[in-house]
């Protein structure tokens, strides 16, 4: 949404194309070589691990294309702008916020999601490092999945809340994890546990409310769509743009998600803030 709104005043083109399962970085390869081959203009793409695209990425930029990186970063050597969540803090404030919640003894289960994303990775290692500073000698179990489906992340929840390992809070770092546990913990009827969520969805606000899930932290990602294509755009038209533009957090709460201020970094921005957004990035 945010993409297409971006070109809605303008008359650029924009062809949106992905995987059929977002983790698929061999399907994102081909597509970054096709229209690469097509010589687009300019792409932004969304990479799905941090390595296997950088030599799709250094050929696109060779042959003259330019290149925004959103949402996760790669290990490439190029890019003309990177607009992402500062992950590795997002997850920092994840592990304060659940220790915060935690009562008694046991370990905290981290539930991620496909290994080598940058972005995942970046929250699963910020998460580690804050719990050893914060609480050191607790034990963090964590738990990946490999295809990259809230169902594998389900059935992973669901069997180590039915074992024997005492947990004293649950930790998700993307959607599909998030709500993973989510159904597991409502299938297993389990309740009590601290559960942080990351990244914003309409089942995870209804978990929110009622108490399931105590803590969402989500991203902008109107704004990441939107500001990726509208740099995308200046750098066609010569001008400079920041090398790297941090998308900030919010922390959703039962106290706060009603507020309009939250939702708005969430949903559609308006014509005044689509401007600049200067409620979306500092």
């Amino acid at each position: 949404m945010g993409a297409h709104t971006a070109v809605s005043d303008s008359n650029t083109r924009i062809i949106w194309r992905g995987p059929r399962v977002e983790n698929k970085s061999d399907a994102q390869k081909h597509l970054i070589e096709f229209y690469t081959a097509k010589h687009v203009d300019a792409m932004v793409i969304a990479p799905a691990h941090k390595n296997r695209l950088n030599e799709s990425i250094d050929k696109a930029i060779k042959a003259g294309i330019k290149v925004v990186i959103v949402d996760s970063r790669t290990s490439a050597n190029r890019q003309d702008s990177l607009i992402a969540t500062d992950n590795y803090q997002a997850g920092r404030i994840g592990a304060k916020i659940l220790l915060e919640k935690t009562k008694g003894k046991g370990s905290l289960l981290l539930m991620g999601n496909v290994p080598d994303n940058g972005s995942i990775s970046d929250r699963e290692q910020g998460f580690i490092d804050a719990v050893h500073e914060l609480s050191p000698g607790t034990t963090v179990i964590k738990l990946n999945t490999q295809e990259g489906t809230r169902m594998e992340a389900q059935l992973a929840a669901e069997e180590i809340l039915q074992s024997s390992i005492p947990l004293s809070g649950i930790f998700s770092d993307s959607e599909v994890s998030s709500e993973g546990v989510l159904y597991a913990l409502k299938k297993l009827g389990i309740t009590g546990i601290p559960f942080v969520a990351f990244d914003y969805t309409e089942e995870l606000l209804s978990a929110l409310k009622t108490g399931l899930v105590d803590v969402v932290i989500a991203q902008t990602p109107f704004a990441m769509g939107y500001m990726g294509v509208r740099t995308a755009m200046e750098l066609l038209e010569g001008k400079e743009v920041p090398a790297t533009m941090k998308c900030p957090i919010k922390i959703l709460t039962r106290e706060n998600i009603d507020r309009n201020e939250i939702l708005r970094c969430l949903r559609k921005a308006d014509e005044e803030e689509k401007a600049a957004c200067p409620i979306c990035f500092n």
